[in-house]
């Protein structure tokens, strides 16, 4: 129970103790009548989204996609911090995960939006919630986190119990019922109990005969969801001698469908969609299904490196979706035609066999273990209390072990003309270092001592502090392999292949430098010091920013983005590119990936590639996919492109990687190289998972 401070008791949802809330057909008619007056109305009000989630109900065809059209159109960048949580809370409950629409995470645009200051206790309650159902993977700064909005709750409470709108002095029971249903979560704790008490006191004192509040129903309904979530039974919750909230909240029930916001009064838009999320928190009350304001977050599955490392060979690589990783495994291991065996443990699922590798192998020792690397440090399965989930850039591995260590990361270290050390990226053709860390699944960055590192054909052991010297190399992205086979025993280390990346000289340096437009200077600047573009003279000192690019060339500056690389000797299967040639092991790889198709039988190598090609190729490459609808892009000579191509400039467009210009979108154009710069540092900034 929930003593008051006048003495008086209030009911409170205990988990052990059954709710006294009975959900009743009348109940559940208001409800369904509700939810067809709402479906009628364009648009649908994004209130009323996250009571259709709970109640299990669709929301209107391409209400999704209009909602990111919202958040797209300005960017994520709200005026006012109520219409941001709105249209997330909405968005989340429409099936999308806020924290990426076309790379839009919406968390920072909340965390660091002035109006938590300034929009009153309504809103930073509804910041609090939209916080609690979301999960940021951003590396922006935030000014804020939810704790922080938790406190800053409890300090706007004024003396009498209540919260006031922005500007006011005196409480307002539709922003205490805000700030209440943002606290329920905490209900119980030190910090909440005597707030909420209070806050009930004064609620109660605020009530009308009728049992309303204001007058209004939308208040009224705005009261009744708050105390649902405290596990108050509404149906009690009156004045003496007067109606309940729920009576109250019956009598605006319209015949047609919807509620009245007035007594006497026609439907109403803002009433209806409030009594409706009132009556759906109510309902989950009585059935004890938790919160209406919880479980709103949708991740997505997004899309997951994966490897199969066998005790002597990689067995397989691809990507997966997100979610359980055992699960994700089974589904790759299925789809490779992999042959594999489970353990019995529902609860706890692990491989005992992949590909006729039993456990056991080495004279009764080893296992296949799975572990996830998150971008900073690996998670092991076989270490975990439950089962390891993964999600967008993370990468998965299924590894057969026998107190096998994993590679964590990989330094670099190299020196300037006057001896100065630098880490990162190495200069063209400037020796350096490189020191290898490992993880034991106890402590990570321990020297990885004893392993062979192969870069460029050339193999070296690392010394007992991890460390390899190499010569200076090329511009270039490299692959670094990283092993330790052993005789009759599981490797010492599960190989793994990192990218090296070289630097090509600064951009200053390039004898026709002036020739790059100055929208594309900073990209061209940061493309060359990531490696991506080189020179294209025999000395290196042109770099030929308006050439125009094969669709060859595009495909291996595109690859060694994604740090995909090709192996010469493998097979397109094109009739066009004969093996040998230097984009040969390319054009296999990018087949491989799903890049390209072999449906036409021919590739075109030397062929310029268009815009629209472009745009096809990297959203397949890097697995972008169009989040609003079809029509908020409006690209005057799109329309008679194959809708694959136009899906396609949608991502790019959403994505701001190909935006075009003056309503056109060029797609015949051909790219030139200074085009193809920006791209590929736009769609790194889409990738972090490409800076490890």
């Amino acid at each position: 129970m929930l003593v008051l401070l006048n003495g008086t008791v209030a009911a409170e949802q205990a988990p052990d103790k059954k709710t006294t809330a009975i959900f009743t057909a009348e109940l559940q008619s208001a409800i369904d009548g509700a939810q067809k007056m709402l479906l009628a109305k364009q648009p649908f009000p994004d209130e009323a989204a996250v009571g259709f989630f709970k109640n299990g109900f669709k929301l209107p065809k391409g209400y999704l996609e209009q909602t990111a059209d919202k958040i797209l159109e300005q960017r994520g960048k709200f005026a006012k911090v109520t219409d941001l949580t709105r249209t997330a809370l909405a968005y989340s409950a429409a099936g999308g995960n806020l924290n990426n629409i076309a790379g839009i995470d919406l968390y920072p645009f909340l965390m660091n939006h002035a109006g938590i200051d300034t929009e009153g206790a309504a809103a930073v309650a509804a910041a609090y919630i939209t916080s609690n159902n979301s999960y940021s993977i951003s590396m922006e700064r935030t000014n804020r986190y939810p704790d922080m909005l938790f406190n800053q709750l409890l300090d706007m409470q004024l003396a009498d119990g209540s919260w006031p709108l922005a500007g006011q002095t005196q409480g307002d029971p539709a922003a205490t019922a805000w700030v209440l249903t943002a606290l329920a979560p905490q209900l119980g704790s030190e910090q909440t109990t005597k707030p909420v008490q209070e806050a009930l006191v004064w609620l109660r004192s605020k009530q009308q005969q009728d049992g309303g509040f204001d007058g209004k129903t939308a208040t009224t309904a705005q009261v009744m969801v708050a105390l649902s979530s405290l596990g108050i039974d509404v149906a009690d919750f009156a004045t003496e001698g007067g109606s309940s909230l729920l009576d109250h909240l019956l009598s605006r029930k319209l015949p047609e469908g919807g509620f009245a916001q007035t007594a006497g009064g026609g439907g109403d838009i803002q009433a209806s969609s409030q009594a409706y999320l009132a009556l759906t928190s109510y309902k989950l009350l009585s059935k004890q299904a938790g919160l209406l304001y919880s479980g709103l977050h949708h991740a997505g599955q997004g899309q997951v490196a994966i490897h199969i490392e066998g005790p002597g060979s990689t067995l397989a690589t691809g990507h997966v979706s997100g979610g359980d990783a055992v699960k994700a495994a089974t589904a790759f291991l299925q789809e490779k035609g992999l042959a594999y065996k489970l353990n019995a443990d529902s609860a706890k699922p692990s491989f005992t066999a992949i590909e006729g590798i039993q456990n056991g192998r080495y004279n009764g020792k080893g296992e296949w273990r799975l572990a996830v690397f998150n971008g900073s440090s690996w998670l092991y399965a076989h270490n975990s209390m439950g089962r390891l989930t993964i999600g967008d850039g993370d990468q998965l591995l299924v590894y057969y072990a026998d107190h096998m260590e994993l590679v964590d990361q990989m330094q670099i270290e190299w020196k300037l003309k006057d001896g100065q050390k630098m880490n990162g990226s190495p200069a063209a053709h400037t020796p350096f270092d490189l020191y290898i860390k490992k993880s034991d699944g106890q402590v990570g960055g321990l020297p990885a001592w004893g392993v062979t590192v192969t870069l460029q054909g050339k193999s070296k052991v690392a010394d007992s502090a991890g460390k390899v010297s190499f010569a200076g190399m090329k511009p270039g992205v490299y692959p670094v392999q990283i092993t330790k086979y052993r005789k009759d025993a599981a490797p010492g280390i599960v190989k793994r292949t990192v990218a090296l990346h070289v630097s090509s000289p600064n951009l200053d340096t390039f004898a026709d430098a002036k020739q790059v437009a100055g929208w594309a200077r900073f990209d061209m600047a940061m493309a060359l010091s990531s490696g991506y573009i080189q020179g294209v003279s025999a000395n290196g000192n042109v770099l030929a920013p308006k050439q125009k690019l094969t669709r060859a060339e595009f495909l291996t500056l595109l690859l060694r983005l994604l740090h995909e690389f090709p192996d010469a000797k493998a097979v397109s299967g094109f009739q066009d590119v004969k093996p040998g040639k230097w984009y040969s092991g390319t054009v296999a790889k990018a087949v491989e990936l799903g890049v390209v198709s072999r449906s036409s039988g021919k590739f075109e190598p030397d062929r310029g590639i268009t815009r629209e090609e472009a745009a096809v190729m990297i959203a397949k490459a890097a697995r972008l996919s169009a989040y609003g609808s079809a029509e908020r892009v409006k690209f005057a000579d799109i329309s008679g492109l194959l809708q694959a191509s136009r899906q396609a400039i949608q991502a790019m467009n959403e994505h701001e990687v190909m935006t075009g210009s003056n309503g056109r979108f060029d797609p015949k154009q051909v790219l030139v190289r200074e085009q193809a710069a920006a791209i590929l540092v736009r769609v790194q900034k889409l990738m972090p998972e490409l800076l490890y």
